[in-house]
């Protein structure tokens, strides 16, 4: 597995200035059309699909799946039950959390620092990359009658010598956000308010958000300095999606462990795949039959479509009911699966692009996956 590191997405979302779960419930919605609208191209499976269903597991609990397959004609509503199923698929995205970064939060409560920023001696704090050799130390301060301007002091040093030192000056109002970034390549970036994390052309391990909270007659009063972090909750996530393939297969199989059994399988959907963790991945292989990736491209590129077709609410478009209803909307996101030849869905095992395929085998619907060559 490759480095965790702040996904691609997290990259475009961040400069779009909503709060975080705002946006986050967005990028869960592009992944479940990714996912309708790779089943929609295998025609026949749509014929026994519920979308949102409630399946029962063994232990009699019931669990909302974004997408479940009922092996009978599905205008038997009163037949549909888990022995019933022969396949089911779950979405789970973790996407970034920003949280105060812990040594701000001792700086900020040290009494000489219970005052106007611009009245202190400055924040400090360092980055230091893994593996690398070497730490950056940071400085922020504000200066007082100099247009809002704050400062950011950086050295770079290794075994205690400074081999490289830098200074950034910005002019911030209320609201406004200063960057600082590390990249995978363990480069170093401050961002002033006019850029974004775009502007970086390789993806990002770390961010730093200075965030300008107050500010009057050209005096920075108050920050406050958050840090990205990729997905913690990731855990949670995995096991959620694992107690559901566990509970369900053993109601319809009888067992709880994977078989070569192919009349029932449960997928799992994952965007924002780099901010899993080793252990979450290992715990995901193990309970789910098959588990999918949407690259972090596949899922911009759908945010950019859509901005460019519907404007400034194009996120209220981004829904499964306006799939289904709408034939511009399948024809935007069949568009953007197309731009990548149909690879939208990375197997985590196997590590090839993978399609649905439905067939039936002793009067029995299977679902199955296809590799794409």
């Amino acid at each position: 597995m490759s480095q965790m590191h702040l996904s691609d997405v997290f990259k475009f979302t961040q400069g779009l200035g909503q709060k975080g779960h705002q946006i986050g419930r967005k990028v869960g919605d592009a992944i479940e059309l990714i996912t309708l609208a790779m089943i929609s191209k295998e025609e026949s499976l749509t014929s026994f699909l519920v979308i949102e269903d409630g399946v029962e597991g063994a232990t009699t609990a019931k669990h909302k799946v974004e997408f479940a397959f009922y092996n009978l004609d599905l205008e038997n509503v009163h037949q549909r039950n888990s022995e019933n199923l022969f396949g089911i698929i779950e979405c789970k995205k973790v996407g970034v959390e920003q949280t105060i970064k812990q040594n701000f939060k001792k700086w900020q409560s040290l009494q000489e620092n219970k005052k106007e920023f611009y009245l202190t001696d400055g924040y400090s704090f360092t980055i230091s990359p893994s593996n690398a050799g070497f730490k950056w130390t940071l400085k922020l301060t504000a200066v007082e009658n100099d247009e809002n301007n704050i400062s950011v002091s950086l050295e770079k040093a290794s075994n205690g010598v400074v081999i490289e030192s830098d200074s950034f000056s910005f002019i911030c109002d209320q609201r406004h956000q200063i960057l600082i970034v590390q990249d995978v390549n363990d480069s170093l970036f401050i961002l002033g308010p006019n850029e974004t994390l775009n502007d970086i052309v390789a993806s990002i391990k770390k961010c730093i958000v200075v965030q300008i909270k107050a500010v009057t007659s050209r005096k920075i009063i108050t920050i406050h300095v958050n840090e990205s972090l990729p997905g913690p909750q990731t855990p949670e996530k995995a096991k959620q999606a694992s107690f559901v393939s566990l509970d369900v297969r053993k109601k319809v199989l009888g067992r709880f462990d994977k078989t070569d059994d192919d009349s029932f399988i449960s997928i799992l959907v994952i965007g924002e795949a780099s901010h899993w963790e080793r252990k979450s991945r290992s715990m995901v292989r193990l309970c789910n039959d098959y588990n999918l990736i949407i690259p972090d491209a596949v899922l911009v590129k759908l945010f950019q479509v859509f901005d460019q077709e519907f404007g400034e609410n194009y996120q209220e478009i981004i829904t499964k009911t306006n799939y289904r209803k709408s034939k511009k909307v399948q024809n935007i996101v069949n568009d953007v699966i197309n731009t990548f030849n149909g690879r939208v869905l990375l197997e985590m095992g196997s590590n090839q692009f993978v399609e649905f395929e439905h067939f039936a085998e002793d009067n029995k619907n299977k679902l199955r996956l296809r590799a794409m060559s």
